[in-house]
């Protein structure tokens, strides 16, 4: 209890994570044979860990069943080829390249002493660029190979495979530069066409039954998720995303959301494990995306195994997500194998506050301006507006710029229509930009009612500067044809800056948020907003939420109606509120490792003359500890 309750006093302590690492910590590098290229990951029956490290002239088997003691087991020449790929069947491991025909076998059924078997295929295929194991039904298909897309059957004999056929003929329209096939779907990257393709593999050859553009028209990989409802693609370009498509209807694939670190950033390979798109993204390094919300990726974790300027081909090739210990393998040009991992600290809100004698002021976002990043183009956007109250909205302003000369368009509110904006506005009004930066004004001839999100946005003219700023708090901006067509979460624009004139509000409920995330040795904050300022705000905190002195929670606040109390009082910190309604709370995590999964409780109980008792809370807090 007295570990727990030095994290609970918010116990100053010293340390934080590396630089190179946010929200996730290094666990072991390995670095022999170099230069390296792709990674992939095999589990042994007694379930030991292996990576499968592609170096240009051969595959690396390394055991990091204890990560921070990688050790080589084998070494494997096979040609010698800038790009190298591996998969895995069974106790076996398949590798193919582009300097060499065929696909070379190794036998892992001892992974510590693993035997070279051979090559096979070398009559069907000169070369390859990437291989594919349907694992389900035991078939090997050889996207980017010179013949087409090759296939051969693995299951009556894994060393010595039986051909097929070509599910794919020749040339670059046909050309698969990788392929995913699993649950008698494949999901091809055609990388000259900028298609994701989306076979029928029930049938030999394949019936094709969609073909979908990525929007960097350069798709280079393609991973679907386990339940086959999503699928998500990287374009191999600068400025590329990852971008997620809904497949329930594999005829009809509905694009989601995307997701880039950077304008300069260059994704390379990303795979789905559960909610999470992990990334290798070149010179930004190893990335894992939060997808429970698909139309909104959130980076939740990031490795960088490259120092230099962001730009090109160089650090981080591969990842592989897939090993049942959790820590993910990484494979960098240069420095090779990285085993990292993940945190699994988490922050999540449950039960509900009661509301108090504030007011929902006007939403706002960077209000004070900044400066553009200048980039132009000719669509409309729109700007997401949280919002939990019912406004009347009489005008908003956004801050930008034409360098067309003073320019007139129109400008709208839409609803929230499954976290993107509806197709057709709800209300529509002019607003004139001139060729100085600041905020123009959108005004509407009565007000416009709007009840939870909504957005507001232009459309651009040609040539028009984007309403983004180079620096600023983080937004979320969406864009589309002026006028017409689908929305598309932007990736250029994550700084916007607008605000909106509005009547109405009432009173709103005290929220609790948090920054940073409860990681051994590091720091994060319990926040407080939507309160009055000035006043007295209590951080309840505990190690419980379901029982506290004997008694069970949450426990009725007499004479604050609607007010429980949700997080076990074993501490109590008092602050005051500031001028905009707002508290915050450190906690200091220390760096022990038997603090990791502990959860504490977190809610606020703010001092408000809104009942008889002259007590608000607000929703609670669950803060899970990991490393």
């Amino acid at each position: 209890m007295h570990i727990s309750k030095s994290i609970l006093l918010a116990t100053a302590l010293a340390g934080s994570l590396s630089a190179q690492g946010v929200n996730c910590a290094l666990l072991g590098t390995f670095s022999n044979h170099g230069p390296f290229n792709d990674i992939w990951g095999y589990t042994a029956p007694n379930g030991n860990e292996y990576a499968l490290l592609c170096a240009s002239t051969g595959t690396v088997v390394v055991d990091v069943t204890n990560p921070a003691n990688p050790i080589e087991r084998g070494f494997f020449p096979f040609g010698s080829s800038t790009w190298r790929d591996i998969r895995t069947f069974g106790t076996y491991a398949y590798v193919v390249t582009e300097a060499t025909a065929g696909f070379q076998i190794i036998n892992l059924a001892n992974p510590n002493s693993p035997v070279l078997v051979g090559t096979a295929g070398t009559g069907n295929s000169n070369s390859s660029h990437n291989i594919c194991i349907d694992e389900g039904a035991g078939r090997l298909y050889l996207p980017g190979s010179s013949s087409g897309t090759p296939v051969w059957d693995l299951n009556s004999n894994p060393t010595n495979p039986t051909y097929i056929g070509l599910a794919g003929g020749g040339g670059n329209s046909n050309y698969f530069h990788d392929m995913c096939v699993e649950n008698g779907y494949g999901y091809g990257s055609m990388i000259y066409n900028g298609d994701l393709r989306i076979w029928d593999v029930s049938t030999f050859p394949p019936t094709t039954l969609s073909n979908s553009p990525t929007p960097g028209n350069f798709t280079h990989n393609a991973w679907p998720n386990a339940a086959g409802t999503l699928c998500v693609t990287t374009d191999e370009v600068t400025g590329g995303v990852i971008k997620l498509f809904d497949i329930t209807d594999k005829s009809n694939p509905i694009p989601l959301g995307q997701f880039t670190p950077n304008s300069g950033a260059i994704p390379h390979n990303a795979f789905i494990l559960g909610d999470k798109v992990h990334v290798s993204f070149y010179t930004e390094g190893y990335r894992c995306i939060d997808i429970s919300d698909p139309s909104n990726p959130v980076e939740v974790a990031s490795y960088d195994t490259w120092p230099g300027a962001t730009g090109g081909y160089n650090g981080c090739w591969g990842c592989y997500p897939f090993l049942p210990s959790g820590n993910i393998l990484v494979s960098d040009r240069v420095t090779g194998l990285y085993i990292v991992r993940p945190s699994g600290a988490s922050f999540t809100n449950y039960g509900q506050g009661c509301p108090g004698s504030a007011t929902l002021p006007c939403p706002e976002l960077n209000p004070n301006g900044g400066t553009l990043d200048n980039s132009t183009n000719q669509y409309e956007y729109t700007f997401r507006v949280a919002n939990a109250a019912s406004l009347q909205v009489s005008s908003f302003d956004i801050y930008t710029e034409s360098n067309n000369g003073t320019i007139v368009r129109p400008a709208h509110i839409y609803l929230d229509a499954g976290n993107g904006p509806a197709s057709t506005p709800l209300a529509t009004t002019t607003i004139t930009v001139g060729t100085t930066p600041g905020f123009y004004t959108a005004t509407f001839a009565a007000p416009v009612a709007v009840n939870g999100t909504f957005y507001v946005g232009y459309e651009n003219s040609p040539d028009g500067v984007i309403s983004n700023l180079v620096s600023g708090a983080n937004g979320i901006g969406h864009y589309r044809n002026a006028g017409t067509g689908n929305w598309n979460q932007s990736g250029l624009v994550d700084r916007p800056s607008w605000r909106v004139q509005c009547s109405g509000g009432g009173a709103v409920t005290p929220s609790l948020g948090h920054t940073g995330s409860p990681i051994l040795n590091s720091t994060y904050n319990v926040t407080l907003n939507n309160t009055i300022p000035a006043a007295f705000a209590i951080m309840v905190s505990g190690l419980s939420d379901t029982t506290w002195s004997g008694s069970p929670l949450p426990i009725p606040l007499v004479g604050a109606p609607g007010c429980d109390i949700y997080a076990a009082p074993a501490v109590l910190q008092l602050f005051v509120t500031s001028g905009g309604g707002t508290a915050s709370a450190p906690f200091n995590v220390p760096p022990t490792p038997a603090n990791i999964g502990l959860s504490l409780y977190h809610q606020w109980a703010v001092l408000d003359p809104a009942n008889p008792l002259g007590i608000v809370v607000s929703d609670a807090g669950r803060a899970t500890i990991d490393i």
